[in-house]
């Protein structure tokens, strides 16, 4: 897997919704992250791009604010609504599909996910000193507050899957 070096970034550079991106798409798929967010999103409320944002910045030792997290969230449930709202089409229409037409709405959810992740990309470098000093134990802090926010606080040890 890619090793991401945000830490090393010098101050002006931002992150890129691809990075971010190729990140989650890796992750996802590693030992117990899908039931993980499945869960997290469908009986805790949560955001599973907002997650795993935080989980990939954990990772770098960029710890954020309690007050920028929760910009996140506002800035997330925007599109969140949207992403409901296909899903639950999507799941109705399912029966009425062949394999190729469902397969082509699960492509578009995926194309309203990546631009959900923009957003939530975009926040995150307009935001002034977006990082605090990183005092806290890798893998833990973003995600660890998250989880405990929405009270998925058993998740996270599954979300993070064991990152090193």
């Amino acid at each position: 897997m890619k090793q991401w070096k945000l830490n090393s970034m010098p101050d002006g550079i931002a992150l890129t919704p691809e990075d971010f991106w190729q990140f989650s798409l890796g992750h996802y798929t590693r030992a117990g992250v899908e039931p993980a967010c499945l869960s997290l999103q469908n009986h805790f409320g949560g955001n599973v791009n907002l997650a795993l944002l935080l989980h990939w910045l954990d990772c770098q030792q960029l710890s954020l604010s309690n007050q920028l997290i929760q910009n996140l969230i506002d800035t997330a449930s925007h599109s969140d609504s949207l992403l409901r709202q296909y899903r639950t089409m999507r799941k109705n229409l399912k029966p009425q599909l062949d394999h190729d037409g469902y397969q082509q709405l699960l492509r578009f959810e995926l194309t309203l996910e990546k631009q959900q992740q923009s957003e939530l990309i975009t926040k995150l470098n307009t935001s002034t000193s977006p990082f605090l000093p990183s005092t806290h134990t890798p893998n833990s802090c973003n995600l660890e507050r998250y989880c405990h926010q929405v009270g998925a606080d058993i998740l996270l040890l599954p979300l993070q899957a064991n990152t090193p």
